[in-house]
């Protein structure tokens, strides 16, 4: 008799058990299979490489552009202080009594003239008091008539013996001191004139309106300002030099003056020094008259200029500011070589002198440089 050996079947539970095993192995494995191939991707297995060697990149040629020479010139070394724009004639409009404003005629940017009016006061507490100084004189005038007809009478009486020393000289008082009280009724109506004219004020000189601090039915007050006006015409830079140099800037010095708001580069005179110098910058005050602006843009208070003061003189590399381009923050030049071709170079400038453009590094005396082929450039 043959026995035969069968292998027990795997119940269903148990395949239940061990089946999700064996797909999430399944699924981890191509997972990382897949991954693999992605990175191998990425890194250029299935690209033709480039074989190793040296690239010749082409340069640009130099025929037909114009070339400059760097040169080495001997300048006048200055250094700049800066200050801002400030007008020599500037005139801050207050009231001299007290008073409600009633109206104001201008507002800033309104050019006005001489004896154009500006501002206008309440006056009618300066109208009464002028009746009531009136009325006071009418009174004073009667009583000096008075005044006068018993000092007459005292004379001739005095003269006759009617009456004695003592009361002569009594009415003659009177008569001096009622002549006094028409006098004083009179200078107080001239006073009260002079104050009435104080209610309408106007502009002394021809200038533009450059603040106006109040309106109608504010209180004016005897310094308060109402108004600020100034000779546009007659404007000055107001500079900060330091106080080791001041001496170097005597009156009637002619110092280069540039603001750049306004594109103006031009040459001004001291006018003022001030004989004293401030001690949180220790510098003294430099007033520099300023030439009209032949660009049209207006010159403005306030605006910011610097004033070139000669310090002796020095060797600069200058190059035509034309050959210089701007690369965002960078500054670059086309350097001409040997072979007739262009390369570009990096270069740190400096200050400008008549056109040209001082170069600090990347540049020596002699290099060649190539002006722009397309037009001027942006500096």
């Amino acid at each position: 008799m043959t026995a035969t050996l069968t292998q027990p079947a795997t119940p269903p539970a148990a395949r239940r058990r061990w089946w999700p095993v064996v797909r999430s192995a399944a699924s981890a494995t191509l997972a990382v299979a897949a991954l693999g191939v992605f990175l191998a991707w990425m890194g250029g297995a299935f690209r033709e490489k480039v074989r190793p060697g040296e690239a010749v990149a082409e340069r640009p040629s130099s025929v037909g552009r114009t070339l400059v020479a760097v040169e080495r010139v001997r300048t006048d070394d200055t250094a700049a202080a800066v200050g801002s724009v400030q007008p020599k004639k500037r005139t801050e409009v207050a009231s001299q009594v007290l008073a409600s404003v009633v109206d104001v005629g201008v507002r800033p940017g309104d050019r006005v003239e001489a004896g154009t009016p500006l501002v206008v006061l309440d006056d009618r507490e300066l109208v009464a008091q002028q009746r009531e100084a009136t009325a006071a004189l009418t009174a004073a005038e009667a009583d000096l008539i008075t005044r006068r007809a018993d000092h007459e009478r005292a004379k001739k009486a005095r003269a006759s013996g009617v009456i004695g020393e003592e009361e002569h000289v009594r009415l003659e008082g009177a008569f001096r001191v009622a002549e006094a009280q028409v006098t004083r009724a009179k200078e107080a109506i001239a006073r009260l004139a002079v104050q009435l004219t104080h209610t309408k004020i106007a502009a002394a000189a021809a200038g533009l309106v450059a603040d106006r601090f109040v309106d109608p039915g504010d209180l004016a007050t005897p310094g308060k300002p109402l108004l600020v006006v100034y000779d546009p015409g007659d404007l000055e830079l107001h500079a900060n030099v330091p106080e080791s140099l001041a001496p170097a800037v005597p009156v009637g010095t002619e110092l280069a003056v540039r603001i750049d708001a306004v594109g103006v580069v031009a040459r001004g005179t001291v006018r003022e020094v001030v004989p004293q110098a401030q001690q949180a910058s220790r510098s003294v005050l430099v007033k520099v008259s300023l030439p009209p602006t032949p660009s049209g843009k207006p010159l403005l208070p306030g605006m910011f200029g610097r004033v070139e003061i000669p310090v002796g003189a020095a060797d600069r590399l200058l190059l035509p500011a034309a050959a210089v381009r701007r690369a965002g923050q960078l500054d670059l030049v086309e350097v001409a070589n040997p072979d007739g071709t262009l390369s570009r170079r990096f270069v740190r400038i400096g200050s400008e002198v008549g056109g040209k453009v001082e170069i600090l590094s990347g540049l020596a005396e002699g290099d060649r440089v190539a002006l722009p082929a397309g037009g001027p450039s942006p500096r």
